[in-house]
């Protein structure tokens, strides 16, 4: 099972490593390409856009003509996005594909995490779920350094040219690792929605990337905002955030080995519970040494929510009779939209009220998230007991 795990593993943290290549060398693009701030901020917003326009037709799409071919042509399109991006010449061609490497994240995290729960038998879904979000966070560490580096040492196109020839030697290696195609589903989108908000282990996955998406969004305007009122350099505030990732991905580590026994409602309510606490941390003054304590104590709870919520979401689908691919989509769907509205009502809030109130509002969210998390773990327990094992075996 590990030649076909370790692949769409290595897929998935090349993708990452492209999401968050482009940071570093935009300022660059932007004097290569003649391009305004605006058109600056159109080329980094365009892969998280076409990534959530197309995260839920995907995942409908993925059940409808097979999981494993969607992740095969997602993984040939990053390398082909890759490529686009290197020889890139102006601004539409840029453009273009960052749009195309939307479209491919969209189904790697789509088509290829239902995949990974319908092909990793018997007690180990939970683990292959949880695992590429481990290595997403790896990606997303990676990514800037090592396209800053190789930009500088050996030119704008290299990290691109690179990361290209990797994705087509993960596609070759994802396809020759065999797994069976997932079976068929043709459910009427709208089913699939009235459903899922109907059945509380899927709505609550839904909830959790909903206050994952808007937490962590507020976090990311309003903590880089603190810290250069405090007097931090851009490389200072860079490092805090590397920090809280490095806390993130060795806890992500520990919850991917402990497997089913910690997909629960009452684990995720209690971590969320955990996190809004911690922001309560920045209510009461955001000064660097509290913003910088905030940041680091915040991630375990962090990785426990974004490590647990996709195999909490395959787990309700398996409950309801729903396909994996509509619910991952779906999570993705709200995760996209949440994580593009948290930083705006972090601002308006902030900008009204001040940044203490919009910290507040934060942690109210997720400590009213993770009480309600807890109290339907505590009635659906013994379900979750005896549903888990059948998830791993599928």
């Amino acid at each position: 099972m590990r030649r076909l795990t370790f692949p769409f593993y290595v897929v998935a943290f090349l993708s990452e490593v492209v999401w968050m290549a482009i940071v570093p060398l935009a300022p660059t693009y932007a004097d290569r390409f003649d391009l305004s701030k605006v058109e600056t901020g159109v080329v980094l917003a365009a892969a998280g856009f076409s990534t959530l326009v197309v995260s839920l037709p995907i995942g409908v799409l993925a059940d409808r003509i097979g999981t494993r071919r969607l992740t095969l042509a997602a993984s040939a399109l990053v390398a082909a996005s890759s490529l686009g991006q290197a020889l890139a010449f102006d601004f539409w061609s840029l453009l273009l594909a960052r749009v195309v490497f939307g479209i491919a994240l969209g189904a790697i995290w789509t088509a290829g995490l239902a995949w990974i729960a319908d092909a990793v038998p018997d007690r180990r879904g939970a683990s292959a779920l949880g695992v590429p979000v481990t290595v997403a966070g790896l990606g997303i560490m990676t990514g800037p350094v090592f396209a800053g580096a190789l930009a500088g040492a050996f030119g704008l196109r290299t990290p691109f040219l690179v990361l290209a020839a990797s994705a087509a030697a993960a596609t070759l290696m994802l396809a020759r690792g065999g797994g069976h195609e997932t079976s068929f589903r043709h459910e009427p989108l709208l089913r699939t929605l009235r459903v899922a908000r109907a059945h509380r282990i899927v709505l609550a996955s839904c909830v959790v990337m909903a206050v994952i998406g808007l937490t962590n969004g507020g976090v990311n305007l309003l903590v880089p905002l603190s810290l250069r009122h405090d007097g931090f350099s851009p490389g200072g505030t860079g490092l805090v955030f590397s920090a809280s990732s490095s806390i993130f991905v060795v806890a992500s580590i520990v919850l991917t080995r402990l497997g089913t026994r910690v997909v629960t409602l009452r684990v995720i309510g209690a971590a969320a519970i955990v996190y809004g606490a911690t922001i309560l941390v920045l209510v009461s003054g955001t000064s660097s040494a509290l913003v910088v304590s905030f940041m680091l104590v915040r991630s375990p709870a962090w990785a426990t929510l974004s490590t647990l919520s996709y195999p909490l979401g395959a787990l309700g689908a398996e409950r309801a009779d729903l396909g994996r691919g509509a619910v991952m989509g779906l999570l993705n769907l709200v995760w996209g939209a949440a994580s593009t509205l948290g930083p705006v009502i972090a601002a308006g809030i902030a900008q009204a009220a001040g940044a203490r109130s919009s910290f507040a509002t934060l942690a109210v969210l997720m400590a009213v998230t993770g009480v309600w998390l807890s109290s339907s773990g505590r009635r659906d327990r013994d379900e979750l007991r005896r549903a888990a094992p059948s998830l791993d075996a599928s």
